[in-house]
Parts: structure tokens; C-alpha cells; sequence
């Protein structure tokens, strides 16, 4: 009976034995307790221990996951990127201080330094001008004694000697009188009679005394620079005197210092040399 029961066991043993590898074998070949099904199982059972539904993860792996994206701009490539750095680069350096920045000290030296050629450039097209406007005076200078008639003796022109030196008076007297046209009328009818009489280069003197009264400068000059053209006139010096004050009162200080130097120079033994040196102190 022990032995039929030992036998029973073994066989009982190997029947479940032989069930179970089948059984292993069919999954294996079916597919559904495989080892990785198994330990998935296993993972699923600890998830749901720990609360965690398989649906929402099986949702959350159907559904792709995207990271929040910034609305795209149309940027240029990075190539494209670097050129427009180097362009805002170099707008912001100004064009003519050739990439560097001056500083405060040098701009104030070139604006002093162009300031300074703009008052030369003013006094050169000064000097210009009043060396054209002398020209033509002496152009019309020497055109009119070339119209005059030589002086004869006792008469110059249709004019006496006495009645020139007459009429020189009057017109003295007028300036003196404070009637300065009426003096500029009268010398000029003078020289119109004859620019070779002595008295000449004197009527032509206060031609431009009688303008400068009138503080018609610009004319007085011409009127002074003509006294030049008569030879060896005795008001040569006292022209010169004047049109230093003619450019001092114009308010051209270089072209004054130019002329009282050029009295002070020319006309060392004159009278006016102390008042020229005064002036200039003051200029």
C-alpha cells in the first residue's frame, strides 16, 4: 500500500509537471506570459498600488510630447546675423572721424583751426576787392590826364591860374562850412578842369576828407588812394594817415594796422607817426 502510494505521488508529480511545461510552452508560443509580459505585469500591479491608472499613462504615450514653442520670427541665417551687426557697427561710428572717436580737446583744435581760415579767407577776398577797386580808380585816373590838355603858362586848361586857385578857396571854404557836397562838387569841377595844376592832388585830398566827413568810407578810400597817383604830392602822408582810419572805423582791424604800419614805414618824418602808433596800441 506504501509503495502504491509512493508510485501514486511520483505520477501525480509528473502529470503536473508535464502540465506546466506545457503550459509554459503554449504562453511562450502564444505570446502572452512571456518574461517581458510578466515583469510588465508585475510593474502594473506596483502602479496601481501606487495609484497610478495605466490608462492616463497609456494616453500620455499615444500623445506626442511637444515643448511649448515662441512664435518663430524670420530671423536671418547667422551669417546674414553677423553682416547686419558689422553694418549697425559701423553707422554708429561717425563717417568723419574715420572709425575713432576724436576727442574733445582735438575738436576744439580743428574748430579753431577752420574758424581761423575763414577769417583769413574773409580778409583775402577783402584785400581782393579794394585792390580791384584801386585799380580801376587809377585806370580812370590815368585816362582822364590823358584827356587833359598840358598845363600853359597863366592858364590851365580854360581855367587862369588865379581863377583856379579861386575857386580852390571856395571850395575850402565850403568844407570848412561844413557843406561837404557842396565841397566834393566843387574840387571835383576842379580836377575836371585840369588834374595837372599844383593844387590838383590837394583838391583830390579833400575829395575824400569831405567823404570821410560824410562817413561814406568805402568812397573816401578810393578818393584817398587816388592822392598816390599824382607825383610828388605833398599829401601823400596825410592820405596815408586816413586810410588807416577809414578801415579802423570800418571795423577791419587788420587792413588798419596794414595802413598805419605803412605810414609809420614810408613816412617816418610825418606828423601823423605818433597818432598811427596810438592807434595801433589800441587796435
Amino acid at each position: 500500500m506504501k509503495l502504491f502510494s509512493k508510485i501514486l505521488m511520483l505520477f501525480v508529480l509528473a502529470f503536473f509537471s508535464i502540465q506546466c511545461a506545457g503550459s509554459a510552452d503554449q504562453m511562450d508560443d502564444e505570446g502572452e506570459y512571456t518574461d517581458e509580459e510578466q515583469q510588465q505585469k508585475e510593474l502594473d500591479d506596483i502602479e496601481a498600488l501606487l495609484g497610478i491608472s495605466p490608462s492616463d499613462q497609456d494616453s500620455n504615450a499615444d500623445q506626442p510630447q511637444t515643448v511649448e514653442e515662441t512664435p518663430r520670427q524670420n530671423t536671418p541665417p547667422a551669417d546674414d546675423t553677423e553682416k547686419l551687426d558689422l553694418l549697425d557697427t559701423n553707422e554708429s561710428i561717425p563717417a568723419d572721424q574715420g572709425g575713432a572717436a576724436l576727442s574733445s580737446m582735438e575738436k576744439k583744435k580743428l574748430e579753431k583751426e577752420i574758424k581761423k581760415l575763414k577769417k583769413q579767407l574773409k580778409q583775402k577776398d577783402k584785400t581782393i576787392s579794394n585792390l580791384s577797386a584801386e585799380l580801376t580808380v587809377k585806370e580812370e585816373q590815368l585816362s582822364k590826364k590823358s584827356s587833359y590838355s598840358p598845363m600853359t603858362m597863366g592858364a590851365v586848361g580854360d581855367v587862369s591860374m588865379d581863377e583856379y586857385q579861386q575857386r580852390y578857396d571856395e571850395a575850402r571854404q565850403a568844407f570848412e562850412s561844413r557843406n561837404y557836397q557842396q565841397a566834393i562838387q566843387l574840387f571835383e569841377s576842379l580836377l575836371a578842369a585840369s588834374s595837372t595844376h599844383p593844387l590838383a592832388d590837394n583838391a583830390q585830398y579833400w575829395i575824400g576828407e569831405s567823404q570821410f566827413m560824410l562817413r561814406q568810407y568805402d568812397a573816401a578810400i578810393i578818393s584817398f588812394e587816388k592822392v598816390f597817383t599824382f607825383s610828388n604830392s605833398n599829401k601823400n602822408a596825410d592820405a596815408q594817415y586816413k586810410l588807416g582810419l577809414c578801415y579802423m572805423l570800418k571795423g577791419d582791424k587788420t587792413k588798419a594796422r596794414d595802413e598805419f604800419n605803412r605810414l609809420i614805414e614810408e613816412y617816418p618824418k610825418s606828423n601823423y607817426v605818433g597818432a598811427a602808433k596810438r592807434k595801433l596800441a589800441r587796435l
